[in-house]
């Protein structure tokens, strides 16, 4: 047997939910109404029924709910179903082990061998019922022999409803046939039929309802009989990967450190493999023990994490990184307890290439990027990461750019064809020349210390910005070709509009 929990009007008893209890109640029995939407537009998407009573519906707006005086307003909000749906399968998940969230507000847990434990079905669903009204909910609950059955009957009947295996066709009969899943489509087909109940839908000749719905027809008529026995899909809890260990003595050696470490991250590894799950982000915590002269005790904490390029299972370069980072510090006290969490995430599915060789593989290549930041650090001297891949900023600023961490995900490729292309050699530093105009447009240029003719120029292209800080930028940018002893050469140049001074950007090849 299947139970299914349906909360009526969910997002409105969502938005609720965390409002003391005294206040909830008396907000259930007030008119309340929920809003969606833009600012400029918000519309109805939930009420009870006392706000139906003042003659509020779905999709009306702010403006025209306001002209009902007395009803109440509230403002939707995703976390506040978010965390309603995981109370939900919380409350589930207390009467059984297989619980399925099968849409927001309805849940559907199997009650196999459940019934020894709570009693009888309309006891258990007694005890759900008082269990939920504690956490906040008012249910609709319903027992059947398959998940839809229950679910379509938890959505029709108030209360407790509790349908014997065979019966699922005469207890359905007077569902409303829009309960169903199916298309607006074949909704107004059935509705031009004058179909408008289960019963009506189940006493179509079956092969007729085939030949003008084809096999959607034929699976709802089978709902209607509450004949359709699916396996639930019941949701899997991911256990979090947590390692730690605390010492009788604190140790202040990384010898000593380094055995308990390399055993933790070995359980750590195996109970991801075991699960099927891989890490890209490791942490570390170190408790340590700082003893002063008061009679009160203050305890430090060194927390580093790791974001790696790819998820791993290989417990030696977790090592590896881990205790690279530990021989470049040296801590204050000792250390008394040791923490390990590893983030799962899925693990990496790659194919190699037959006809590409193969490259280094993504684990060796953060170990030696650490390798690396134990030499050089990780910083330059104006404090920014200068160990990782560049990555181009979204900003109009000329040759700006960042580093980051490496990562697998690769970028989507262009489906269009390739066409030539011009390439500009930057030149790094940038050459300080000297322009000579005729009224706005450059006519000679100084390069190699000696001026050159402008044959041809095109621009300018002014750009500008960082105003609000210190890093401003204002160019004015032209492309020029210009006959040099190897012939025509193009290069661009710009003008610093803040220091008057001309620079040559670079050379297209």
């Amino acid at each position: 047997m299947f139970a299914c929990l349906f909360v009526p009007e969910f997002p409105l008893q969502a938005s609720i939910l965390n409002v003391p209890t005294d206040a909830r109640e008396v907000l259930r029995r007030s008119p309340l109404v929920l809003l969606d939407g833009p600012s400029s537009l918000l519309k109805v998407t939930s009420l009870n029924n006392a706000a139906r009573s003042f003659g509020v519906k779905i999709g009306m707006t702010k403006l025209h709910v306001e002209t009902c005086n007395g009803v109440l307003l509230r403002k939707r909000f995703a976390t506040d179903e978010e965390s309603a749906q995981e109370a939900l399968l919380d409350c589930a998940a207390k009467f059984s082990p297989r619980v399925e969230s099968t849409c927001p507000g309805t849940v559907i847990l199997d009650l196999t061998g459940t019934t020894k434990l709570f009693g009888s079905l309309e006891r258990m669903s007694c005890k759900i019922a008082v269990l939920a009204r504690q956490r906040g909910f008012h249910l609709r609950i319903a027992v059947a022999s398959n998940p839809d059955a229950a679910l379509h009957a938890a959505q029709g009947f108030e209360g407790i409803t509790i349908i014997p295996a065979g019966d699922e066709a005469n207890r359905l009969a007077s569902l409303d046939v829009r309960q169903l899943p199916a298309t607006p489509e074949v909704h107004e087909v059935l509705d031009s039929w004058g179909i408008r109940t289960f019963r009506s839908l189940a006493a179509l000749p079956p092969i007729a309802l085939v030949e003008r719905l084809g096999q959607e027809g034929l699976r709802l008529q089978d709902l209607a009989h509450g004949r359709i026995n699916r396996p639930l899909l019941p949701v899997e809890s991911v256990p979090d990967f947590v390692e730690s260990y605390e010492f009788d003595d604190p140790v202040e050696t990384l010898e000593s450190l380094a055995f308990v470490l390399n055993r933790l991250l070995q359980e750590v590894c195996a109970r991801l493999v075991s699960h099927s799950r891989a890490t890209n982000e490791l942490r570390l915590t170190l408790d340590l023990e700082v003893r002063q002269l008061q009679k009160s005790q203050e305890k430090e904490h060194y927390r580093h994490e790791w974001k790696l390029p790819v998820p791993t299972q290989d417990k030696n370069m977790l090592y590896v990184l881990v205790r690279l980072d530990l021989e470049r510090h040296t801590f204050s006290a000792p250390i008394k307890r040791l923490t390990i969490e590893a983030i799962s995430v899925k693990p990496r599915v790659a194919q190699g290439n037959l006809f590409a060789p193969p490259s280094p593989e993504a684990e060796k290549l953060e170990i030696t990027l650490s390798r690396i930041r134990g030499v050089v650090g990780s910083n330059d001297a104006e404090g920014i990461n200068c160990v990782g891949s560049p990555a181009i900023l979204d900003t109009h600023r000329p040759n700006a750019f960042t580093v980051q961490s490496f990562s697998s995900v690769m970028e989507p490729q262009s489906v269009f064809a390739v066409v030539p292309a011009v390439a500009l050699r930057v030149f790094r530093p940038v050459l300080e020349t000297s322009v000579e105009l005729t009224g706005k447009t450059p006519h000679f240029v100084r390069l190699w210390k000696r001026l050159r003719r402008v044959l041809a120029a095109s621009g300018p292209w002014c750009s500008s910005g960082n105003w609000w800080d210190g890093t401003v930028w204002s160019h004015e940018e032209w492309d020029v070709a210009v006959k040099t002893f190897e012939g025509i050469g193009y290069y661009r140049i710009y003008l610093d509009r803040l220091k008057q001074q001309w620079f040559v950007a670079g050379v297209f090849d």
